[in-house]
């Protein structure tokens, strides 16, 4: 029998698609329920507060584990209250509040030699640094601080270090972490009207030799057992002179996860299953066969303005003959037509592969202002 698994976030489509891979049945509650979604599994647009709202179909009498999406992480108590009903496939409420702490997360890796960006009390003289909230998400609400404002409850102070953006995805037991797979972060991305610091898509895999500090089996290792990590975990950092500041945990299913996926034929959250089956690693897989692996890439189109979205245009082959749910797509996140998105507010996401990095962004720059294009046309 298929195991049902309820998925909540503010977002659950990737998470979902992901699910279905792994054998899943998965049932989803987010603030989007866009079409494709629906075209797979049940899904239900969130018409409560968030994320409190979640709680009342994570109470409901049908079985079945859950998990979260991205968001959640940042409100430990609601996880620990969904937690009472049904069986949580991912990090509790106690690794939840060590691994979101910045002032944690820091001490931990600088004891072990590890790079990470420093935090500051109050505006440090001649050094650059972040304003970021500590409940933040996706980049959201991230700005180049000012010598008038100290760190306080809501916000903190974090060194600003220049470089690649980069994201790392691990499989945590709670005692140790395997390292998944590198993607680079596009963030902030003129092209898909971003606004500065928002994550907007990844590409991937990437070869890990570009990193020449720290190990990253170490790192994984260190944050998986300082905070009992368990299932899929990312740790977003920057890359500057080949050596890898980690800046945070994503503690969760993150936005990289399916483009590894389509990039190896992986189904990495039959793993993350095995962790809550098993509470150990499931047995290593077997070396790729493939002398090169393909590069795919995902890209997040934003709002440039306010728009009123259509019931017409590329993306309706997506919804008309979707394609096998191990294949992957051009367009998903599409939202219902006549949906109003207002400027700044994302669109839907878009998805190519390549052979090179490099070449994989350039067919998702060709395909958003195609996109672009056609949703603004005059």
């Amino acid at each position: 029998m298929t195991e049902s698994l309820l998925i909540v976030g503010a977002s659950t489509r990737a998470a979902a698609f992901s699910a279905l891979r792994a054998g899943l049945l998965p049932r989803c509650v987010d603030l989007f329920a866009d079409l494709d979604l629906q075209r797979r599994c049940t899904a239900a647009r969130l018409d409560g507060p968030y994320p409190e709202g979640f709680l009342r179909f994570l109470e409901s009498g049908q079985s079945g584990p859950w998990m979260y999406a991205g968001g959640l992480e940042n409100w430990p108590t609601v996880v620990e209250r969904g937690a009472r009903y049904r069986t949580l496939w991912g990090n509790d409420a106690s690794s939840l509040s060590l691994s979101r702490d910045p002032a944690f997360f820091t001490q931990v890796l600088h004891s072990r030699n590890l790079p990470a960006p420093a935090l500051f009390a109050k505006p440090p003289r001649n050094r650059r640094w972040l304003h970021k909230p500590r409940r933040g998400a996706s980049g959201a609400g991230i700005y180049f601080g000012t010598a008038e404002e100290p760190s306080n409850r809501e916000n903190y102070l974090q060194e600003f270090i220049e470089g690649e953006s980069l994201a790392l995805l691990f499989l945590g037991d709670g005692r140790t972490a395997r390292f998944l797979g590198m993607t680079r972060q596009l963030v902030g991305t003129s092209w898909l009207h971003a606004s500065p610091f928002h994550y907007c898509g990844s590409i991937g895999p990437l070869d890990t030799r570009a990193i020449r500090s720290p190990s990253l089996d170490e790192l994984g290792h260190a944050l998986a057992a300082e905070c009992s990590l368990t299932g899929i975990f990312g740790i977003d950092g920057i890359l500057r002179d080949d050596v890898f500041f980690s800046v945070e945990i994503n503690p969760r299913y993150t936005a990289s996860v399916e483009v590894l996926e389509y990039a190896t034929g992986s189904t990495l959250l039959a793993d993350h299953a095995h962790i809550y089956a098993y509470s150990r690693l499931p047995p290593s897989p077997p070396p790729s066969p493939s002398p090169r692996q393909r590069i795919v890439g995902k890209a997040i189109l934003f709002a440039r303005e306010d728009l009123i979205f259509p019931h017409e245009g590329p993306w309706r082959t997506e919804l008309d003959v979707p394609k096998p749910v191990q294949a992957m797509p051009t367009f998903a996140d599409i939202p219902s037509a006549g949906e109003r998105i207002e400027s700044g507010k994302p669109i839907l996401t878009v998805f190519a592969s390549a052979n090179s990095p490099s070449a994989c962004e350039e067919m998702l720059q060709q395909i958003a202002a195609e996109l672009d294009r056609w949703l603004y046309r005059r």
